[in-house]
């Protein structure tokens, strides 16, 4: 946010003098007269503004001026020997307060889950990989957290210690499709979004086996975390083909959420398939199924038609009889 002053500002002569007993360091400030009109005055440069009066007028009071998250100063109530903090990021600061008056702090979430994490889990519709629930008592409790958001999903407001330039954190929380080439220190939460299109292509008769085996090559080679797949695509001549179906059912097996998810398996005609560019063409495709591409095609198809902008993750990988590859759909 990068404003540290703290206005505190009392309607009282008591609350006056229990706000001038407070050390909470220079960048503080008593404020002097009526109350509504300092706050709007200095609310632009407050990183938090301690009001010492009851919580519903200091509701009433805040109401109008709060914007977001990311740019609404920290809000503390001191009234009656309670410190409440109004939002989230004044969870610290209340607690300070409290200590220094002897008095009962009380923390809150201003989230619509149990913390921002939350937010993020549900706008992006992602897997969890990782203990949330830390994390997040993590981000409520003040901790710098570090934020890594490589594919630029666009994300709900954040609190300031939940962000990328936060360094030396004890936790990194890594939204992304793909696996982690390396482990970072401290403790990791991956926050895995559904942004990938699988094409697959294979001869006649093919088996669970064999597609489930090439499947797998997209993490070994291509380091894709399966639970990314969002939908599986091919041509309509491998519509019936029981190996892909049951490769596809098991895949929602071993790698859904919440007791299973399974994909879609969206179908094209050769026609569609044709009319798609791709990098790695096959003569072969060409002649035997009347495009030159399956397994490119129709991940970048489908993927266009969910939305978004469009990059190849994974080109066409074969193993034995079955190709397949991957199309991301990241935001637009």
């Amino acid at each position: 946010m990068g404003r540290a002053l703290i206005g505190l500002f009392a309607a009282t002569a008591e609350g006056k003098k229990a706000a001038a007993s407070l050390a909470l360091g220079p960048d503080s400030v008593l404020v002097d007269g009526p109350v509504k009109p300092g706050l709007r005055r200095l609310w632009p440069s407050l990183g938090s503004a301690v009001l010492f009066m009851g919580v519903g007028a200091a509701v009433r009071l805040v109401a109008p001026l709060l914007q977001s998250q990311r740019e609404d100063p920290g809000i503390v109530c001191v009234h009656h020997g309670f410190v409440v903090a109004l939002t989230s990021s004044s969870n610290m600061l209340a607690t300070e307060i409290a200590e220094a008056l002897s008095a009962t702090a009380v923390p809150t979430s201003d989230y619509v889950g149990a913390s921002p994490l939350d937010e993020i889990v549900e706008a992006l519709d992602t897997a969890v990989d990782g203990d949330i629930v830390a994390c997040g008592a993590a981000v409520l409790a003040g901790d710098e957290i570090r934020l890594l958001n490589p594919l630029g999903f666009d994300l709900p407001d954040l609190p300031p210690n939940l962000q990328p330039d936060n360094y030396g954190t004890e936790w990194t929380v890594l939204i992304d499709d793909r696996l982690p080439k390396f482990l970072r220190k401290g403790k990791v939460l991956r926050l895995i979004p559904k942004t990938l299109v699988v094409g697959v292509g294979s001869s006649r008769g093919v088996t669970q086996e064999a597609v489930t085996a090439a499947l797998a090559l997209l993490e070994s080679e291509h380091e894709l975390d399966p639970r990314a797949v969002r939908s599986f695509a091919t041509i309509d001549v491998k519509a019936d083909e029981a190996g892909i179906q049951d490769a596809v059912a098991d895949w929602g097996f071993w790698h859904g959420e919440d007791g299973g998810f399974t994909p879609p398996l969206t179908i094209h005609s050769a026609a569609q398939l044709a009319a798609v560019d791709v990098p790695n063409p096959s003569a072969t495709a060409q002649t035997e199924v009347g495009t030159a591409s399956v397994a490119e095609a129709a991940a970048l198809l489908t993927a266009r038609e969910l939305g978004g902008r469009v990059e190849l993750a994974a080109p066409k990988t074969s193993s034995a009889n079955v190709t397949v590859a991957a199309a991301r759909v990241l935001p637009g």
